[in-house]
This record gives structure tokens, C-alpha cells and sequence, in this order.
């Protein structure tokens, strides 16, 4: 498990940066866009050509939730009983 953990965090120390080697790059900021970006080309772009991710990510998200409100759930007795009214015997 340590070996996972530590594995991850380098991942992502090595992923950051790469992310700063390739933004500081000047080729990524010499030309100026030619257009201004709009509310309907993004609109556009998100429901043709991101549509399956999006729906991938609400799903993933949707998981999330439902992951996280099982394990809010308190399941000790004196919760259970209370809440069906039972009575301990």
C-alpha cells in the first residue's frame, strides 16, 4: 500500500512538471489567437466533440455521491433501532 502511495505522489510530481515544462514553452504562447472564443462555440464544442466525456465525468461523479453517502450512513445499533422504532432485546 505505501509502495502505491508513493508511486502515486511521484506520478503526479512528475506530471506537474511536465505540465510547467510544456506551458513555459515559447512556441505555446507566440502566435495570438486568431478568433475570440464565444458562449455558442463553446456551447458548440462541449455537445459535439466533449459529449462522451462529460457523460463519462457525470457518471463517474454520480458514483462519487453514491459512494459517499453509503459510507456517511452510521449503522451502529442504537442509530438502527432508534430509527425503526425497534426495541433492543
Amino acid at each position: 500500500m505505501k509502495f502505491t502511495s508513493l508511486f502515486t505522489r511521484l506520478g503526479l510530481l512528475a506530471l506537474g512538471f511536465i505540465l510547467v515544462a510544456v506551458l513555459n514553452d515559447d512556441s505555446v504562447w507566440a502566435d495570438p489567437a486568431t478568433t475570440t472564443p464565444t458562449t455558442s462555440g463553446l456551447a458548440d464544442s462541449l455537445l459535439t466533440e466533449w459529449g462522451f466525456a462529460l457523460l463519462v465525468l457525470g457518471l463517474l461523479m454520480a458514483m462519487a455521491m453514491m459512494g459517499a453517502a453509503y459510507l456517511v450512513r452510521d449503522e451502529r445499533m442504537e442509530n438502527l433501532l432508534w430509527e425503526f422504532g425497534g426495541e433492543e432485546e
